[in-house]
């Protein structure tokens, strides 16, 4: 199988999902979730995977493709962008929150989901052997204090992380918000797989890890929590503090300000 037979499959996968659009009970409309994927490719051997073991970037707890799946050859990385209409309606709320948000937001989530089932029945099919590290039994999230300046924070050590796996497929690089910005910029569901089909690594268009942002601060502006600096970037900490707080006072519900409302909400600001 080569690279343009694997897009055709994911192609295909995407059109099979069961369900594309979100209903939204109060306003009693039905809206389109998220866009075909942008896919990009990394070698399961590219030097990053290791260098992610450093503190500074992930940590020891972190895999590389090898450990989750030895005869792994390739990385593919997966950016569903949310669909305009989604994001203009979270744009637009001064709420704390909104219905298209709370219901669109986990619904891309579980559709990402189904696609990975979906493309892994087409590979097995074409004898391509699979691996999913975030479904793996292995797989853990380690919560680590650290400070950010003066104030605590947290770093999340995960023995995976499609951030990361992303950024060496090619994909995007991340914002001062700690997301990733893609051409389709940062408001998306990101998903990976592991494979022993070797296909030809994405160029990756850039050498720094903040290349596509351009530190116009908006993210800053748009956070309720203030949980983002230009010097710190975003204090999990308190970001997963105004996520209990939603939780807590609207029973529900889910934040994803700095996502939309930014010059990175659907596009590469950087990109000329």
């Amino acid at each position: 199988m080569n690279k343009e037979e694997f897009l055709k499959l994911v192609k295909e996968a995407f059109t099979e999902l069961p369900e594309h659009n979100v209903h939204l009970p109060e306003e009693k409309v039905d809206l389109p979730v998220q866009e075909e994927p942008l896919t990009g490719f990394a070698d399961a051997q590219d030097p990053l995977f290791e260098q992610y073991k450093d503190p500074a970037a992930i940590g020891e707890n972190v895999r590389t493709p090898k450990e989750w799946m030895e005869d792994a050859q390739t990385v593919v990385g997966f950016f569903f962008p949310f669909d305009a209409e989604i994001r203009k309606r979270h744009r637009a709320s001064t709420e704390l929150t909104d219905e298209a948000w709370n219901n669109g937001y986990p619904q891309g989530m579980q559709m990402a989901e189904q696609f990975l089932d979906i493309l892994i029945g087409k590979l097995e099919k074409a004898g391509v052997k699979t691996h999913l590290p975030h479904r793996d039994p292995a797989f853990t999230m380690n919560p680590v204090p650290v400070m950010s300046g003066e104030e605590q924070d947290l770093h999340f050590s995960g023995a995976w992380s499609n951030r990361h796996a992303l950024y060496a497929a090619g994909l995007g690089t991340f914002g001062v918000h700690r997301h990733l910005i893609t051409d389709k910029g940062c408001c998306g569901t990101l998903a990976t797989l592991l494979m022993d089909l070797k296909l030809e690594p994405t160029p990756r268009a850039y050498t720094g890890l903040y290349d596509n942002c351009i530190r116009c601060g908006a993210c800053t502006k748009r956070c309720p929590a203030k949980a983002i600096t230009m010097e710190y970037l975003r204090n999990l900490m308190k970001c997963a503090g105004q996520a209990g707080y939603i939780r807590e006072t609207l029973g529900g519900g889910f934040c994803g300000k700095c996502l939309v409302g930014v010059p990175c909400e659907d596009r590469n600001p950087a990109k000329k």
